[in-house]
């Protein structure tokens, strides 16, 4: 994998404060303390989000290499699946689209055919061709509008799951349209989070906690023999109020909701999460977590079930052997699968229906 320099940075901004970040690391049972072996990285930024990796055990020094070794994975992934770096494989395959196959690493291949997968699994609530939606509201520029349902439904047109022609035979990849683009923003971080507690585990760490914008996995339990704790920020609070919190060890968790990229207009909240079957915002759900064996399904499933609400979304995660989740629905209620209040949830502020 080719590598590119300088895409992630360090920046001076804690995981509460980061409007992106739904999960909040907590190294013990309350908020904070944990312990004396813990080594936290300082915050950082890739993929338009913030990375922070807390390491048990190693030391100092030995942790920091890690972390060292998790940036750089981090910044190959982000080199070859942003949209925003010109030679991605995304770039490439969005400036080709309609015109030419592009030739694309293994990682990108294995990303898209598990978001293909899903998108039909969910009957398109999840779609990497969501782009042209996404850039119409002006989510990737930051001029937001809210276009009108003309140009809402022009770039409806463009958006089709069924129209990323695969050929893994070549390790080709094309959009079947001119205009159509690929993100794979609602899968990468999943992938990176799965690579780096890998690399973790491959070279000695027994006890990790990965926080990825959202996506977060845990290496083992904590050093103490305790499962790691992490909160679940409430989507209508202050960056600092945790609706609950979760227990993880060897797992996975991911959470999307309207309170991570959000604009405002008459009173209205538009955020950044689409059905790309309409071109419009869901309106069902505030926010949702979805926890796992597998951090890309974790992270697909959260934007899935987003988008599908409660019973369509619930029946999605069903279908997965071992996948629970927890939603906050429009109106504020707190509902969950059955395993998740088993195997996850520690503790939930509001009422559980």
């Amino acid at each position: 994998m080719k590598q590119v320099k300088g895409i992630l940075k360090i920046i001076v901004v804690t995981a509460l404060a980061a409007g992106t970040v739904i999960l909040v690391v907590l190294l013990s049972g309350g908020n904070s303390g944990g312990p004396k072996d813990t080594y936290r990285s300082p915050t950082l930024f890739a993929m338009d989000t913030t990375l922070q990796i807390s390491i048990q055990g190693q030391g100092r020094e030995l942790s920091e290499a890690n972390v060292e070794e998790c940036v750089a994975l981090t910044e190959e992934i982000e080199s070859i699946t942003s949209r925003f770096v010109p030679d991605s494989d995304v770039s490439l395959i969005n400036a080709n689209a309609g015109n030419t196959p592009v030739e694309v690493h293994p990682e990108t291949m294995e990303i898209l055919q598990r978001s293909l997968e899903f998108s039909r699994l969910s009957d398109g609530a999840f779609d990497v061709t969501v782009a042209p939606i996404a850039e119409l509201w002006g989510f990737y520029d930051r001029e937001y509008q809210v276009p009108k349902p003309e140009e809402v439904e022009a770039a409806r047109s463009l958006v089709d799951y069924r129209k990323v022609l695969i050929d893994e035979a070549n390790d080709t990849v094309m959009l079947a349209e001119p205009g159509m683009q690929i993100d794979l923003g609602g899968v990468a971080k999943g992938y990176a989070v799965g690579a780096m507690c890998d690399m973790l585990k491959g070279r000695g760490v027994n006890s990790a906690l990965v926080n990825f914008g959202g996506t977060v996995g845990a290496v083992g339990r904590r050093s103490d023999g305790e499962p790691w704790v992490i909160g679940i920020r409430d989507p209508r609070g202050e960056a600092c109020d945790l609706l609950g919190k979760l227990k993880l060890e060897d797992s996975y968790v991911s959470s999307s909701g309207d309170h991570e990229r959000f604009f405002t207009r008459d009173g209205t909240r538009y955020c950044h999460l689409f059905d790309p079957r309409t071109g419009y915002q869901s309106r069902g759900v505030e926010s949702d977590t979805v926890a796992g064996s597998d951090p890309m399904n974790a992270d697909i499933l959260s934007t899935a079930v987003f988008v599908l609400g409660k019973d369509k979304g619930f029946a999605l995660v069903g279908g997965q052997d071992g996948y629970e989740a927890l939603m906050v629905e429009r109106d504020g209620s707190v509902v969950m699968t059955p395993g998740m209040k088993e195997r996850y949830v520690i503790e939930i502020k509001n009422g559980v229906k």
